[in-house]
């Protein structure tokens, strides 16, 4: 469970400001909940005014969710703000009622289409289809936007904001556009400015943040980068490893049984000397260092210092409150490490970039001038930076216009919180009422493509429900499953199909991990590839103007190309869906997971079978498929499978089953569970 999951019982009403704490640490709070000020209600009565005048709305259809009650609230402190942060209890669950979610809002009238159109002009040289002109000139003081893969999100955004510079709604200066890298806010930026004339300010929230930062009090404080950071903790670890025994056989416990089993009696000499030419050592090593710093991260993005930390997990620790222990005995020095050295150069860093900022808001040290918010990529929000919104509008409220689609939510490693775009009502309504739009004319992939992919992703009934169309009748052929027992065979079927490409087409191989890329490395014992890892750079020699990249789902959200190949379609801890558990500390500093089974990781399936123009192709392991290939082949799009068998699938753990001989009698076979040793399901073979 995790600590920043729906946090509902304080947003039922207009969230309060964060206060200081004389004393960093821990306690229950039950949040108070203060009303708009005179200013924001009369400002909200001045934008619906401005709305009727014009008269290209609609009525607001404001639902509620009704979401289950959640218990307690933890506030901690750090330095000099408080970041409020609350959990779920399991046993909520048990009561929770079904989500009431929030309805689309129907399309204008064709005429306010019509007139809509003309006031904001062709954006990118295209007139906006009316799905878009609705929900840009239907918007009201909160909007939300969800818009599918390939349905124009950007597009939508510039073309909001020419309708708000085109009726003279808003100038320049009282826009914001913020997303989530500097990448796509720098794009955002140019395409704003190249359909609009006008400069406006897009960035990204740790942008604003330092903007924040250093327009008030705190100015002059120079950023210390995450590279230095990682170093510092990185340094700190090893040393501590070299020096201090307790410390290095906590490290060993935690790494793995096997290796404390393996060095404890050698490791408590004091002349101990690392074990670095063992494989297994180092991969344990460098894989709890970067646990330890990303969180530590997390707990600087959350405000939340180790006797914070140490009161979680005493009160939602549960089965893993003493590994939770251990590993915060592990990670306090190195998180003192960290602290001490942006302290000792007063700098600001990254993951605490947003929480001063929200410091400074909240002590009017800076004062902001937007009347238009506008965010992009809605779905990858996270608890501070929602914070960070909610105090610049306590300060002054503005118009919040949010493009997203839950559907695309993936980034939850990361701190994003789903429920900030499920609950997105229940979350600003104290603002004012909200309406939702939804965007579902795509023209980035084909239709049979668009039905499986809809049909995979919406078996998590959590999710807004969104028909995607494309507007071609071509019949077509978008999937196809392409199988081998073996790497080799996996790798031929591959080679096979780019030799029936055109010679020119953009090529993707995605896999779940950057190590799936040994796929094709491995096997090519003919030289056919040139692969520069680095860079995700493939040449194939026999087709050199082919363009071919190698890169994680993750890494290719937003992009798209003609050909698309899942090259991990596999089962087990590396596979698709990822059974890497997590680390339980982890855990308590984001937020909850989701009760649907791999709800996150079929969003990233969703997100990697989207990448693709026009045709995709499962690259599938027949010895341990993914369970979603089970769940393509007996429910979404069985025709695709012709010619690749899947075995018998574990009724119990969803892992495929092989078939093995009894020892004593080779003539009875049975079934065994390739998810062992978590599953021992077995049947008799017929």
């Amino acid at each position: 469970m995790g600590l920043l999951s729906k946090f509902m019982n304080a947003l039922i009403g207009e969230p309060s400001v964060s206060k200081t704490a004389t004393q960093p640490g821990p306690r229950l709070a039950r949040q108070n909940v203060p009303k708009p000020t005179q200013q924001q209600t009369t400002q909200r009565k001045s934008t619906a005014q401005s709305c009727q005048t014009q008269q290209l709305t609609q009525p607001s259809q404001s639902s509620h969710l009704a979401r289950s009650s959640y218990r307690a609230q933890t506030q901690t402190t750090a330095r000099d703000t408080s970041v409020t942060t609350n959990r779920s209890r399991a046993q909520s669950h048990a009561n929770s009622q079904p989500a009431q979610k929030l309805m689309p809002q129907p399309l204008l009238p064709a005429d306010q289409i019509a007139r809509a159109r003309n006031i904001i002009g062709k954006i990118e040289k295209h007139d906006l289809n009316d799905e878009q002109i609705s929900a840009i000139a239907g918007a009201g003081h909160n909007t939300l936007v969800l818009a599918g893969a390939g349905t124009g999100k950007t597009t939508t955004i510039v073309g909001y904001i020419a309708w708000l510079l085109n009726t003279g709604t808003a100038t320049p200066e009282e826009i914001l556009v913020l997303s989530f890298t500097k990448a796509s806010a720098d794009e955002m930026s140019s395409r704003i400015t190249q359909s609009t004339g006008k400069v406006i300010r897009a960035c990204t929230f740790h942008s604003l943040g330092l903007e924040i930062c250093r327009s008030s009090t705190i100015a002059n404080r120079p950023i210390i980068d995450g590279h230095t950071s990682n170093n510092v903790v990185r340094n700190a670890f090893e040393y501590l490893l070299e020096h201090n025994v307790s410390y290095r056989l906590l490290a060993f416990k935690l790494m793995s049984q096997q290796l404390l089993d393996k060095y404890s009696a050698a490791a408590r000499l004091e002349n101990f000397q690392l074990p670095t030419d063992d494989y297994a050592f180092n991969q344990y090593r460098q894989n709890l260092i970067d646990t330890t710093q990303t969180i530590i991260q997390h707990m600087r993005s959350n405000n939340i210092d180790t006797t914070g930390m140490q009161a979680l997990n005493e009160r939602y620790g549960g089965k893993n409150i003493g590994r939770n222990r251990e590993m915060l005995q592990l990670i306090e020095p190195l998180y003192h490490a960290y602290v001490q050295n942006f302290a000792t150069n007063n700098g600001i860093d990254f993951p605490g970039m947003i929480v001063d900022a929200i410091s400074c808001v909240n002590n009017g040290s800076y004062r902001h001038p937007y009347k238009y918010v506008l965010i992009d990529e809605y779905q990858d929000m996270s608890r501070p930076r929602y914070e960070l919104i909610r105090a610049l509008r306590l300060q002054h409220d503005f118009s919040l216009f949010c493009v997203g689609d839950d559907w695309q939510s993936i980034y939850r490693f990361a701190g994003s919180d789903l429920h900030l775009i499920l609950d997105f009502d229940r979350i600003w309504h104290a603002w004012g009422p909200t309406r939702m739009f939804q965007i579902t004319t795509t023209r980035r992939f084909r239709q049979s493509l668009i039905d499986a992919s809809g049909a995979f992703v919406m078996r998590d009934t959590n999710l807004y429900v969104k028909h995607l169309n494309n507007p071609s009748d071509k019949k077509d052929y978008s999937l196809k499953a392409l199988g081998g027992h073996t790497e080799e065979e996996r790798f031929n079927v591959i080679v096979e199909q780019l030799r029936k490409l055109p010679k020119t087409a953009s090529v993707l191989l995605l896999g779940r991990y950057r190590s799936d890329i040994n796929l094709m490395i491995r096997c090519d014992q003919s030289g056919l590839f040139s692969i520069d890892q680095s860079t995700g750079n493939i040449r194939f020699l026999e087709k050199p103007d082919m363009d071919i990249r190698f890169m994680t789902a993750h890494a290719s959200k937003g992009l798209q190309r003609d050909f698309v190949f899942l090259l991990c379609c596999s089962g087990g801890l590396k596979g698709f869906p990822s059974t890497i558990p997590e680390e339980p500390l982890l855990g308590l500093l984001l937020p909850e997971v989701e009760r649907c089974p791999h709800a996150e990781e079929r969003r990233l399936f969703y997100v990697a079978m989207t990448r693709c123009k026009k045709k995709l192709f499962f690259i599938v392991d027949q010895t341990r498929p993914s369970r979603f290939m089970y769940e393509l082949h007996s429910k979404i799009c069985p025709n695709i499978f012709r010619g690749v068998k899947l075995p018998p699938q574990c009724p119990n753990c969803g892992e495929a089953l092989s078939l093995r001989h009894n020892r004593n009698d080779p003539n009875r076979s049975f079934y065994g569970c390739t998810g062992f040793p978590n599953c021992r399901y077995t049947q008799q073979a017929k």
